[in-house]
């Protein structure tokens, strides 16, 4: 009996460990939420969004406004004669005094942080701040250069929104929102001259990622990954799938999978004739080779992923030009 019994719980433990795998495994979207905040629009919230996340006991913080800010208790205590008494007006309404852009702008970002373009402030280093100096590519398309949306690969690969697309949390069931609207719900947009933070009308197809990259750049976005197995390590390339965007090489792809039917092989032996950088990422196709077999990751001493040098050809290409 005891003996049927470990079978029976063993059956089950490798039914819910099995589970847990192939939800680890599932393809996005939607993109995995438990980084960062939410894929959510939060421009028509109330006074219970706001306690969701702030907390019942806010009073304290409000109060010290009086020797940071040089506030009067009156400025938010104010007083009405109503019948024959003086009454307050109401001050527990978060939104009374918070107010937002209802179908527009959040509480949030209308407030002078994020009106200046100091994203990292709220969304710490998933984001870089616009104007701070980061590193923007300059160089051309290439078959590699991430898209927005409508990514030229299989199903929409090498594309923000090959993950980061509608569809129900894996965990929770809950709702993430595509990006079109979650970057449109910040309202900022409502300001007109605000549009070109993220839309380039005059960049081609291909480079229009360029507008993204003033708030999501390479640095923040090759530091996105979630330690799969709760190790304390993160291994670029040796993590679950669709956890992050170093974790393997399915995530490395949904990026930048791009179509390689869109390049011309022809010319010279299998094709080396090619732009350089175009031969070399041809490879992932023609040799299975992967992203980080060429693009090494490694922490620096501030503790953020950069990659090693690789545009350096004897780096790879020694002993008669082949790579060892």
């Amino acid at each position: 009996m005891r003996k049927i019994s470990l079978i029976i719980a063993m059956l089950l433990m490798s039914l819910t460990f099995g589970t847990v795998l192939c939800q680890a495994n599932i393809p996005a979207p939607p993109a995995d939420q438990d980084l960062g905040l939410w894929d959510r629009t939060i421009n028509n919230m109330s006074e219970a969004d706001c306690r969701g996340c702030h907390g019942n006991v806010v009073n304290e913080l409000h109060h010290k406004l009086i020797t940071t800010k040089k506030l009067s208790c009156f400025t938010c205590h104010k007083l009405d004669y109503i019948s024959g008494s003086w009454q307050f007006e109401p001050f527990r309404d978060c939104l009374h005094c918070h107010s937002q852009i209802a179908g527009q702008a959040s509480v949030h970002h209308i407030g002078q942080t994020a009106q200046e373009g100091n994203c990292a402030a709220c969304h710490g280093s998933l984001v870089q701040n616009r104007d701070d100096g980061h590193y923007i590519p300059t160089y051309g398309e290439s078959m590699v250069t991430p898209r927005p949306s409508e990514g030229t690969g299989t199903n929409g690969k090498g594309a923000c929104d090959y993950c980061h697309s509608w569809g129900n949390d894996l965990g929770t069931s809950e709702l993430v929102y595509a990006n079109k609207e979650t970057h449109h719900g910040t309202g900022l947009g409502y300001d007109t001259n605000k549009c070109t933070w993220c839309h380039d009308s005059q960049a081609g197809a291909g480079l229009k990622i360029r507008s993204c990259e003033q708030c999501h750049a390479p640095q923040s976005l090759h530091n996105i990954q979630l330690d799969t197995n709760s190790d304390g390590n993160i291994i670029p390339g040796a993590e679950l799938p669709y956890k992050g965007h170093i974790g393997n090489n399915e995530d490395c792809l949904g990026c930048h999978g791009g179509s390689a039917s869109q390049v011309s092989i022809g010319g010279g032996s299998g094709g080396w004739s090619l732009f350089n950088p175009t031969r070399h990422h041809l490879l992932v196709q023609k040799k299975g080779k992967k992203c980080l077999d060429c693009h090494t990751l490694y922490r620096n001493v501030q503790g953020i992923f950069v990659f090693k040098d690789f545009r350096t050809c004897s780096a790879c290409h020694r002993n008669g030009g082949r790579r060892p």
